[in-house]
């Protein structure tokens, strides 16, 4: 797993890290040109970032001149990515408040090919906060914590088409480098339009915990059920107003039982867990939590615990049933050397 450390301007975070890339050759690291189909969904898209994120198209910029590449086939890539789905979606996502802390879970499965391909990145921006976020992409996350405390992350739901918007790996992004709580990111979410359907988990620090469901014409929050203090997502839809956006059809197989699993070993605990517990939780295999799909050789690349009170950032690289998690503190001594 790359760990790189990106500071400055987003222009100059997005330069260092696209140069880097280009000079050492991630794997051969190039961005080739893109397809008219998604040169135009881009293009079309760029609108929308601008007006939610419009810092990140600066990053992009300095990104693309970097690596000698075209602006537009870098645009292309990234607003595009989770558009045009053809690939399963399967990860999982919970959050729950204890006596004194905010504990945070997340397994992030894909196929066994991309294991190259993760990142886990600083990323210190002169204008906005600075957090630890992971991913398989080189621009935008897939989940992360931020120094005030708020953690976040997203699965991927089935639905048939899209539209130009805000793709999640920018969305989310968004939320790491400009949402200081639950109740910001909510309104930043609430204020976007998306590519596709998505999910993304929110829990700050203060034990405000929410669900974001998305789809590219609507958008609903949902919280704790009940007196539940845990919340937890897979790969459906639970909002009932967000059903009918869903393609259940093509829905895989074990949203739903990992969804149950993560919600009965939490109602178990009465969501009083400890960072222990939610690693316990994350390597849980009777409900395929922790994911191995040998035939089609896919599982959990990465697995995330942190409490968010500090807050404090553990890390598995691969299954979470074998690896050992390791806590991440770049971001804790960035801070301090602030």
């Amino acid at each position: 797993m790359y760990k790189p450390v990106l500071k400055g301007t987003y222009y100059e975070m997005g330069h260092k890290y696209g140069a880097l890339l280009f000079k050492h050759g991630k794997h051969g690291f190039r961005i080739s040109e893109q397809p008219d189909e998604k040169l135009k969904f881009g293009k079309e898209s760029e609108a929308e970032v601008r007006r939610v994120f419009p810092e990140i198209l600066e990053e992009i910029r300095g990104f693309a001149d970097a690596c000698h590449a075209r602006y537009e086939d870098v645009s292309a890539f990234i607003l595009s990515i989770g558009a045009f789905k053809a690939e399963p979606q399967m990860c999982s996502v919970f959050a729950a408040s204890n006596d004194s802390d905010v504990i945070f879970g997340r397994n992030y499965d894909f196929y066994y090919s991309f294991k190259k391909e993760t990142e886990s990145c600083l990323a210190c921006p002169n204008d906005g906060y600075w957090s630890i976020g992971t991913s398989d992409v080189f621009i935008g996350r897939e989940d992360g914590v931020n120094e005030k405390g708020l953690a976040t992350a997203m699965t991927g739901v089935d639905s048939e088409g899209n539209k130009p918007g805000i793709s999640f790996i920018l969305a989310l992004r968004c939320v790491l480098d400009k949402c200081a709580n639950v109740k910001e990111a909510v309104k930043t979410l609430s204020n976007a339009h998306f590519t596709s359907t998505y999910n993304f988990l929110l829990a700050d620090k203060t034990a405000d915990v929410a669900v974001v469901e998305v789809s590219t014409d609507r958008v609903r929050v949902r919280k704790p059920e009940d007196a539940d203090n845990f919340i937890v997502c897979t790969n459906h839809f639970v909002h009932p107003e967000m059903l009918e956006k869903e393609d259940e059809k093509a829905r895989c197989w074990d949203s739903i039982p990992r969804y149950n699993a993560i919600y009965g070993s939490l109602k178990g605990f009465g969501g009083n867990i400890s960072i222990k517990n939610a690693q316990e939780i994350l390597s849980n295999h009777s409900g395929y939590v922790c994911s191995h799909q040998a035939k089609i050789k896919l599982g959990t690349l990465w697995s995330v615990a942190a409490s968010l009170k500090e807050p404090r950032i553990f890390k598995a690289v691969g299954h979470p049933c074998k690896a050992k998690y390791v806590q991440d503190m770049r971001l804790n001594k960035a801070i301090q050397k602030r």
